[in-house]
């Protein structure tokens, strides 16, 4: 059997969970839930667990072995070439929303701006690849049969109005060893990545500080802004 692959990675709370569990959905795709850094492991350790999925996926009978973890946007050519032939999925989303969601889990909102600045920077340098699909978030919630269906394309599985039904099959991400450490962050990841599509864009305006708006309109940030059509 035949194994593709693909890597669905980008900056943190841009939608990557989102897209996971629903191409997880999917009768081809194996998708583990969890994110697993393979790509920022010593070479060999990370070939032996990149094998390792391999094999659980065609345990599985899959064909398709897709993994999500967003901090593997600064490991994609590394992952071009330890795995040749792999394609990436990057959702990029809204400035303001992602670093309202992150000063939130940070606590720090200088940290969470770099973050949004600096791994949408490379998202962008990755545009017009052939082995690359970026779609705006947005997007996916405005039209998700179009945006769905056009992910499903790039990476070469079918597509059926199904996968939308994601949710009636509900998946537990980030699962710990001890279900009583599971962290406030992840229960809540989970509520929100296990309901329908739902469109929580907007909620800047109420969570996130002026100077930070600034910055991202204004400052630092306003060049990916306008480059992803944010402003």
């Amino acid at each position: 059997m035949v194994m593709r692959t693909g890597f669905i990675c980008g900056c943190g709370h841009s939608g990557t969970t989102l897209i996971a569990t629903i191409l997880a959905s999917h009768p081809d795709v194996y998708l583990p839930l969890q994110e697993t850094n393979i790509f920022f492991k010593w070479t060999p350790l990370a070939m032996f667990r990149f094998w390792k999925l391999k094999q659980a996926a065609l345990d599985a009978g899959k064909n398709v072995l897709l993994e999500k973890t967003p901090r593997h946007i600064r490991r994609v050519a590394r992952i071009r070439r330890l795995v040749p032939g792999a394609r990436f999925v990057m959702p990029v989303r809204d400035g303001r929303d992602v670093v309202a969601s992150l000063i939130k889990r940070l606590g720090d909102p200088k940290e969470a701006l770099d973050r949004w600045i600096n791994d949408n920077a490379l998202v962008f340098a990755e545009r017009g690849k052939p082995d690359v699909l970026i779609y705006r978030y947005e997007d996916l919630v405005e039209n998700p049969a179009k945006v769905v269906e056009q992910i499903c394309g790039f990476l070469d599985v079918t597509f059926s109005p199904d996968l939308l039904d994601y949710h009636k099959n509900p998946q537990q991400w980030f699962k710990p060893t001890d279900a009583s450490v599971e962290t406030q962050h992840e229960v809540l990841r989970n509520q929100q990545v296990n309901q329908p599509i739902y469109d929580g864009s907007g909620r800047w305006r109420s969570e996130l500080g002026n100077a930070e708006l600034q910055d991202l309109v204004q400052g630092r940030g306003a060049q990916l802004m306008k480059a992803f059509g944010y402003a």
